[in-house]
């Protein structure tokens, strides 16, 4: 053993000289007792090495071990305590590797979690944004539609009524307002019975929407009150075309639930500028008008003259689509 009195161990500050007795090796450091613990809460090292912290990485305690084994191949005096300390310091560090792997996989788990959560969150939040702008789609469409036939209401017509105005006192045109009933309806809706009568008017609102142009307006009224607002209209004449279209519309049957029910049109027509400058007068003016045409035998239309405001022209009572009571003889 040539080499026992030369070796040295890493850190030390020397050699004792040649021909004097070396001095005693250091006591070895004791071994700490299964589970002990440092100060920090990490395993105490044996043979007295440094102290491995809580927040040494991994590959610090590696760095660390494998200083030490080299340290231990270089010279072969090392001692078996440092033996269990290198063989310790890998161990640990072999284990703080593993933990942090784990940790890293745990992390990378929980980030994935969250970010389907996220994505479902997104979904269910345009699913949410989309049902709601849906909700409201139809709400509005609801108020301002039929519920029986799917035409626009009376507050539609209004609405689009004002637009046409504007629009045709602008260019210089003319609007044109029909306003119509179904003679005898009340007698079919009493006879039959209100399902049948609901799929009459249905039908006639389907006829109607036939006859005019896809810039046009069919509205039901109410009951078995219908109007049709014509926008845009060069001249009084075209308005009758389309009456007279209306009125021939209905000769043909309607076949509802077995029967074939017959049904004809009393139309009134008014026109803006000449008959109103409102949206009120022109409707007014065209419902006066087709009290007349009923007056005058039911199934024709009349265009509204100022004659026809005078006193003395009755009015219908009770319910919708009755028809208004014959005039008192003149005075």
């Amino acid at each position: 053993m040539s080499k026992m009195g030369h070796t040295h161990r890493k850190g030390a500050q020397g050699q004792a000289p040649e021909g004097k007795g070396a001095a005693p090796p250091p006591a070895p450091a004791p071994v700490s007792a299964p589970g002990a613990t440092g100060a920090q809460g990490e395993p105490a090292i044996l043979g007295g090495g440094p102290a491995i912290q809580g927040q040494d990485t991994a590959a610090e305690l590696l760095e660390e071990a494998l200083e030490a084994v080299e340290a231990i191949a270089e010279h072969s005096s090392t001692t078996e305590a440092e033996l269990r300390e290198a063989n310790e310091r890998l161990v640990l560090a072999n284990v703080k590797a593993q933990a942090m792997a784990e940790a890293a996989e745990q992390a990378a788990a929980q980030l994935r979690e969250a970010n389907e959560r996220l994505v479902v969150a997104t979904v269910n939040t345009q699913t949410m944004a989309d049902a709601a702008e849906t909700s409201a789609a139809q709400m509005s469409y609801l108020a301002e539609h039929d519920f029986l036939t799917g035409l626009p209401n009376r507050s539609l017509l209004t609405d689009r009524m004002i637009q046409a105005i504007a629009l045709a006192e602008r260019h210089g045109k003319t609007v044109a307002l029909m306003y119509m009933d179904l003679d005898h309806f009340k007698d079919i809706n009493d006879s039959l019975g209100h399902a049948v009568g609901d799929q009459l008017l249905k039908s006639v609102a389907a006829r109607l929407q036939a006859c005019v142009r896809h810039s046009d307006t069919v509205s039901r009224q109410g009951g078995d009150e219908f109007a049709v607002l014509l926008p845009e209209v060069e001249a009084e004449n075209d308005a009758i075309i389309i009456a007279q279209k209306l009125i021939e519309a209905m000769t043909a049957p309607h076949l509802i639930g077995g029967h074939q029910l017959q049904v004809t049109l009393s139309i009134g027509i008014s026109h803006f500028p000449d008959d109103g400058r409102d949206v009120d007068t022109v409707l007014k003016h065209a419902d006066t008008a087709m009290y007349h045409a009923k007056q005058l035998g039911r199934n024709n239309f009349q265009v509204f003259t100022p004659g026809m405001n005078l006193p003395g022209i009755p009015r219908p009572t009770g319910e919708p689509g009755a028809d208004p009571a014959p005039a008192p003889p003149p005075a």
